[in-house]
């Protein structure tokens, strides 16, 4: 026969689990573990983020340096003196360079055009005449790049001093001065200083693919 319990309240406070010191303890590491689990989730939180804002820098910085190596900046020291000597955009000079020979001082046309901006010898003559150089050089002399690109420059300045504006200029440097024709001409220009139409499609193609590249070479080096 079971003895009666003299203090019920003691009995059922032994009886009662939450008053078991076993269980207070495993109560307490069971609360511990959920705090570290947190902090470990607040702490992958804050290293994940890092990672995928560094991968986002470092994506960028390598779309940016792959667009470098397809839009490059070589002769660089003739660029920029000519630049200044004709008070220039260097990022235009870049462009009419890839556009015209892509940075290959070799280069000669089927039509004709020397070195690295693509200069015909005819226009070399020309232009020597007009800075009064008449045969100091030869036309092989384009494929000299500092020779091509103060020669080149000089030609694209005398185009941008001729019509007003970058597009004639470019227009130009690529067709001559059929340009003027097609100022005069309402189809092509309804004010006669900009050209609405290029009737050449390799000019309109040219003059696109020089403002494309130049819009590239002032995000990629100018802005």
């Amino acid at each position: 026969m079971a003895k009666p319990v003299k203090n019920v309240r003691n009995y059922q406070n032994s009886r009662n689990p939450r008053n078991n010191r076993n269980y207070k303890y495993a109560r307490k590491e069971k609360s511990g573990i959920f705090k570290n689990f947190i902090l470990w989730i607040l702490v992958l939180a804050i290293f994940a983020g890092a990672i995928v804002f560094m991968l986002g820098h470092f994506n960028e910085e390598t779309k940016n340096n792959l667009e470098k190596l397809n839009y490059p900046t070589d002769y660089s020291e003739y660029v920029e003196k000519a630049a200044a000597n004709y008070d220039l955009e260097p990022s235009i000079i870049y462009s009419v360079i890839r556009t015209e020979s892509n940075f290959n001082p070799d280069t000669q046309s089927s039509a004709g055009a020397y070195g690295i901006m693509q200069v015909m010898p005819s226009s070399f003559e020309w232009l020597q005449e007009l800075r009064g150089e008449n045969g100091k050089y030869e036309a092989d002399a384009l494929f000299d790049p500092e020779i091509c690109i103060d020669y080149g420059c000089y030609l694209l300045k005398y185009f941008y001093d001729y019509y007003g504006n970058e597009q004639c200029a470019v227009a130009a440097y690529n067709a001559g001065f059929v340009v003027s024709d097609w100022l005069a001409n309402p189809q092509y220009s309804s004010d006669g200083e900009t050209l609405d139409d290029i009737p050449y499609p390799e000019t309109n193609n040219y003059v696109a693919k020089v403002q494309s590249a130049k819009e590239m070479y002032e995000k990629l080096y100018f802005s």
